[in-house]
């Protein structure tokens, strides 16, 4: 548990172990952000209410759902996806209940976005505590952007493992987890656009002419970000075009190996079964007795020429409509 502190225009943070010892500093301070995990505030609703904080926007802020904004006319409740340490999306991400002078920050256990962005608070929380709620969405973006980046690099190795990949499986594999990772940015990025595009729309009092600035500029941003992983998905349905062209190639080569193989082998066949065939018709002694040797000999030599000269012949008609096409 984290805590910003503001009194006197001047702020500092403080490690809390436990609830009951941050409620009495948020109540001296002018302006306060408390930061919990969502097990630490589900077990804590009743002293938080304590604060001020309505009852119902405390349960809906751990209730589990996707993003989302509400206002009550004195309080707003802003949920927002977040990164994780591993740079993994979860739409679950925080839940933000606050005003211009207290913020509640509520996350899961392994998000620390909030935990670092009080570190260095903007000069502006001083005189609204909003603020932080805009530098907390802009954090957001920017962790957007590094796995967009990172995507990116991974899209670009892949290209060259599809082409050398000869239609392997798992190299497919690869590809559709991206597929899966730019849909999954795209749902987040989505949502926060959403969420703090229904803020702007509902206005509170506490957010003004500037901050709407700030919040528009992240809502233009996230449209940014979102126009580059739609790109990043067309060059994934690219890279899966490729690869299927690459097994088919791979198929090609070796249905015309499997050809030229049987061709082979019909030609030796060929050349030692019809041989085989007159010597046997002729191996009868009844036939042997009235054909003369000498007859015997040619007939078999015949067999034996004639086929090599008609394959020769499919040959050369093959090689000459193999050049045509």
């Amino acid at each position: 548990m984290k805590a910003l502190l503001i009194t006197e225009g001047s702020s500092k943070t403080a490690e809390l172990k436990s609830l009951d010892e941050a409620l009495p500093l948020a109540k001296r301070a002018e302006r306060c952000w408390l930061d919990l995990t969502f097990e630490e505030a589900s077990t804590k609703m009743s002293e938080l209410s304590k604060i001020g904080l309505p009852i119902n926007l405390l349960s809906g802020a751990v209730d589990g759902k996707g993003p989302s904004c509400v206002f009550n006319g004195t309080w707003c409740l802003l949920k927002l996806p977040a990164v994780t340490e591993a740079r993994i999306l979860i739409h679950r991400g925080f839940s933000l209940i606050f005003n211009d002078n207290f913020l509640l920050s509520m996350h899961p256990l392994d998000v620390h976005e909030s935990e670092e962005e009080m570190e260095i608070p903007s000069p502006h929380t001083k005189r609204n505590m909003a603020y932080a709620v805009y530098q907390l969405a802009d954090r957001l973006l920017n962790d957007f952007g590094d796995i967009i980046e990172r995507v990116e690099g991974e899209l670009s190795r892949l290209e060259d493992e599809v082409v050398e990949s000869q239609g392997r499986q798992e190299v497919l594999r690869k590809v559709l987890l991206r597929k899966r990772r730019l849909l999954t940015l795209s749902k987040g990025l989505w949502q926060l656009k959403d969420a703090v595009h229904s803020l702007r729309h509902i206005s509170p009092p506490f957010i003004d002419n500037e901050l709407d600035t700030k919040l528009n500029q992240v809502v233009e941003e996230a449209e940014r970000q979102i126009d580059l992983v739609e790109m990043y998905r067309v060059m994934v349905s690219d890279i899966i075009n490729i690869f299927a062209t690459t097994l088919s190639t791979r198929l090609n080569i070796s249905v015309k190996e499997l050809t030229v193989a049987m061709l082979w082998l019909t030609i030796i066949a060929t050349v030692i079964g019809f041989p085989n065939t007159v010597a046997t018709i002729f191996g009868i002694p009844t036939l042997a007795e009235s054909i003369q040797t000498h007859w015997l000999l040619l007939l078999l030599l015949g067999s034996t020429i004639v086929p090599i000269l008609w394959l020769k012949s499919f040959l050369s008609t093959y090689k000459r409509s193999g050049e045509l096409r």
